[in-house]
């Protein structure tokens, strides 16, 4: 495997790329994009636009993937046409990247599928521990920060978010110090959800040119069913930041 250092901003993209060419490597990868159902991010070479696509089978054995068709529906006939197919995605934290060749096939019940050889290499780009996604200005997250002996509650904006922790913009008027811990704080998310939970203050970072200051903090104490809406969230932007990276290659 060659690896080779990946640029990003520090808070979000950040990892080590490798290129894995060993085969049972490559099949329990594969295996595990298969068994967590996970969106792949397909573009046709020479043509613009992102499909998507599944990767339904995983069979070393008989050197063999299985994709689903793609969709939207001028994606199929594109693949058709070219018969070649770059995929991206992501899963648990770590982005998969491969290009294959493809034949078509199709089912008893006139469903298409592409059958293609096992790919010799996979570009694996491994994240920090919780992957942190950036949240666009499209989608607002607020931030409510009820400080302990003080008769206020702090507002700020969510600019990354991941499972374990989050990045945010407040105001400079309080003061917070790296192991500060805040009980109850409150995410306003989308869809008019919300989660609270208590979280550990991890940086403060001053930027004295808008009278802001940018936090990392890491979720202490979340309640199940908080996990899984932030989970949705979660995915709901890494996929939206995927399609946006492969559309600007």
């Amino acid at each position: 495997m060659t690896e080779q250092t990946v640029p990003g901003r520090a808070t979000e993209y950040q990892g080590q790329a490798e290129h894995i060419t060993h085969v049972p490597q490559i099949a329990n990868l594969l295996r595990r994009i298969r068994d967590h159902k996970v969106l792949l991010s397909v573009r046709v070479p020479g043509h613009d636009g992102v499909f998507n696509s599944l990767l339904l089978d995983v069979s070393p054995e008989r050197n063999l993937v299985l994709l689903d068709e793609l969709s939207p529906q001028e994606g199929h006939a594109l693949a058709c046409e070219v018969r070649q197919l770059k995929i991206r995605c992501q899963c648990q934290g770590v982005e998969l990247s491969f290009a294959c060749k493809i034949n078509i096939g199709q089912s008893q019940r006139g469903i298409s599928f592409y059958h293609a050889p096992l790919p010799s290499s996979l570009t694996y780009l491994q994240r920090r521990n919780d992957f942190r996604v950036h949240v666009g200005v499209s989608l607002a997250v607020p931030l409510h920060l009820p400080i302990e002996g003080m008769h206020q509650v702090v507002d700020g904006d969510v600019t990354d978010l991941s499972m374990g922790g989050l990045g945010a913009n407040i105001s400079d008027g309080i003061k917070l110090n790296r192991g500060q811990i805040i009980d109850n704080c409150q995410l306003d998310l989308p869809k008019g959800e919300s989660l609270q939970t208590e979280i550990e203050i991890r940086f403060v970072r001053q930027n004295s040119h808008n009278h802001t200051q940018h936090i990392g903090a890491s979720f202490h104490h979340i309640q199940p069913q908080h996990e899984h809406v932030l989970r949705k969230l979660v995915t709901q932007l890494e996929r939206e930041m995927l399609r946006r990276k492969v559309r600007s290659e």
